[in-house]
């Protein structure tokens, strides 16, 4: 009485389980496209966040610090020298200065940390302003030998400011990193978020198997080809789906490699900054020998040893220049590498189509076979 009451007269059972199987399999493979698409889609749009704005962000920031350093290290030694071969404070002073301007500029357009951001980076560029000022009343103070210790006093208040704008830079660098962090571990790129679109697309490879071996046994034929196709289809979309997961270890790779420049970085940014210290620790010596000291200490501490002459650094600093650049160009390209798609999202739909066409093809004739039964 039950069977009955389930399978009106005449109709046949078959034909209800190869209904069945058919609705079952297309289902599974919209949610399998939906889980898919949504996961590749997600680690997509974070790495390509990260590689258009967090690190050409963080890259420019210290591009921008590495340019000021020499700039204010250009104008003391030029300035110090009484501007006399170079003029003022130097044609090495004004191509750094016109360099942090456009890192700057970078900064601001790739800015990943917000309104906050946006603030410190119009912030920085005020002082940047002010401070160029300085360095200008330096100059036309140093072109009058009656008014030397002026001068050295707006270099040393040029000096504290760059300070300032350089520590401004370190945060706002920070700001970017913490947006880059965000990209990094983001739930779409996090490992466990496989199963998101791992398990429908398992569950449809095993219900394409079921359904195989189901015909195998009730038609009495070894293989449904389309079916077969379809299976190969959905391994197809697991391997593409799984570039994701190779895509986030490059991210990560990506905010190591960031991480790994900061310390070689950092420490190029010491030498410059001690060299321009140490010579205008030497100008306040000159124009205020005794009263000054603390001045002098003031100006050098921040550097307890004082950097290697000019010539002895020389062939380390081209070599510190070369490694950061390939540092910097590793990085880019790991950016690169985790932001290309590989056009995945469309070879995806493409495969869904497929298979679901593939399901419809291979169940149709025997579907026909019991249409009027």
């Amino acid at each position: 009485m039950t069977a009955d009451a389930r399978t009106p007269p005449g109709v046949s059972t078959t034909r209800q389980t190869l209904v069945l199987l058919r609705r079952w399999l297309l289902a599974l493979t919209a949610v399998a496209l939906a889980t898919s698409l949504a996961v590749f889609l997600g680690v997509a749009g974070n790495a390509d966040m990260a590689k258009e704005r967090s690190v050409p962000a963080i890259l420019a920031s210290y591009d921008a610090q590495e340019a000021l350093r020499n700039a204010h290290l250009s104008a003391v030694n030029n300035l110090a020298e009484g501007g006399a071969v170079l003029g003022g404070p130097g044609v090495d002073y004004q191509r750094q200065i016109a360099a942090a301007g456009q890192y700057l500029t970078l900064v601001a357009e790739n800015n990943a940390a917000g309104d906050e951001g946006t603030q410190d980076i119009q912030t920085i560029e005020a002082l940047l302003v002010t401070y160029t000022g300085l360095i200008g009343q330096a100059d036309a103070r140093f072109r009058d030998t009656s008014l030397t210790a002026l001068g050295v006093a707006a270099l040393r208040d040029a000096a504290s400011l760059l300070t300032d704008i350089l520590v401004r830079l370190e945060d706002l660098r920070g700001k970017q990193l913490i947006a880059l962090d965000d990209q990094v571990d983001n739930g779409w790129t996090n490992t466990l978020t496989a199963a998101v679109w791992l398990l429908p697309l398992l569950a449809l490879g095993v219900l394409l198997v079921r359904t195989q071996a189901h015909l195998t046994r009730r038609f009495r034929r070894m293989v449904n080809v389309p079916l077969l196709l379809a299976t190969v289809a959905v391994v197809g979309m697991v391997a593409l789906t799984g570039l994701s997961l190779w895509s986030a270890d490059r991210l990560d790779q990506t905010r190591a490699g960031v991480h790994g420049v900061d310390d070689s970085r950092k420490r190029q940014l010491m030498e410059v900054g001690a060299r321009a210290a140490y010579g205008l620790a030497k100008q306040v010596e000159t124009q205020c020998a005794e009263a000054c000291v603390d001045t002098t200490e003031e100006l050098r501490n921040p550097f307890p040893s004082p950097p290697p002459t000019l010539g002895a650094g020389a062939a380390e600093t081209a070599s510190t220049d070369d490694a950061e650049v390939r540092a910097d160009r590793d990085i880019t390209n790991d950016a690169d590498e985790a932001a290309n798609s590989r056009f995945g999202e469309i070879v995806l739909c493409v495969l869904a189509l497929v298979i679901a066409g593939l399901v419809l093809l291979g169940l149709y004739p025997r579907l026909a076979e019991y249409e009027k039964r």
